[in-house]
């Protein structure tokens, strides 16, 4: 969405219903292209929450860049390595600019070897992708409408802990606090992925 946000940090902040991101996401809506919008934001503030809520007002299929991890997902780097962005180019992005409807991509769904199989997306109006990393240089050209959820870190991480049933001082908070919070600090301070954004939306 050009215009919206075109320097760092210049993205608008604001509280708005799901009725009005669903009208923001109509508006770019074109009979000839399909639209597609990026949620980001850091790992446990909602993003697939809202990513569902959103698709279900207006008809876009979800999907997520979880499903593009490697192995990597689970060491520490500063540009999240682990999402697997040139593939979700080469398998989702590209083919849906191209006028594909119906896609077939590898998914991960196991976070333990990290296998993937293939599955098939329908895609018409649009589609929305949703996870961490997803505002990276790789990726500037790739959403009509770019959604950072702005939820503070430290509520995220607790959120996403809570989410995995993580013990206290067990390796699974460990992950979340000693590698993905840190990986998180970096890529927003080396990337600006807020700045990047075309809006940023502050739950209520």
């Amino acid at each position: 969405m050009s215009g919206v946000a075109s320097t760092p940090g210049s993205a608008l902040r604001y509280r708005p219903t799901l009725e009005a991101i669903s009208r923001l996401i109509e508006e770019q809506q074109t009979p000839t292209r399909c639209c597609i919008v990026g949620i980001s934001g850091f790992g446990g503030s909602g993003k697939t929450t809202l990513a569902a809520s959103l698709g279900g007002r207006v008809g876009f299929p979800v999907l997520g860049a979880d499903e593009f991890a490697t192995a990597a997902a689970l060491e520490r780097s500063s540009d999240w390595r682990g999402i697997d962005r040139e593939r979700l180019v080469h398998e989702v992005i590209a083919p849906t600019r191209r006028g594909a409807t119906e896609l077939t991509y590898r998914s991960c769904r196991d976070w333990e070897h990290f296998s993937s199989e293939p599955v098939t997306l329908s895609v018409e109006r649009g589609l929305i992708i949703e996870g961490v990393g997803l505002f990276h240089p790789s990726l500037a050209d790739a959403f009509d409408l770019a959604l950072w959820l702005d939820v503070d870190l430290e509520l995220a991480t607790a959120r996403g802990i809570v989410r995995d049933a993580a013990a206290p001082g067990s390796p699974a908070e460990a992950q979340w606090r000693e590698v993905w919070m840190a990986n998180e600090i970096d890529f927003l301070a080396r990337f600006d992925p807020i700045g990047r954004a075309d809006f940023v939306i502050s739950p209520a």
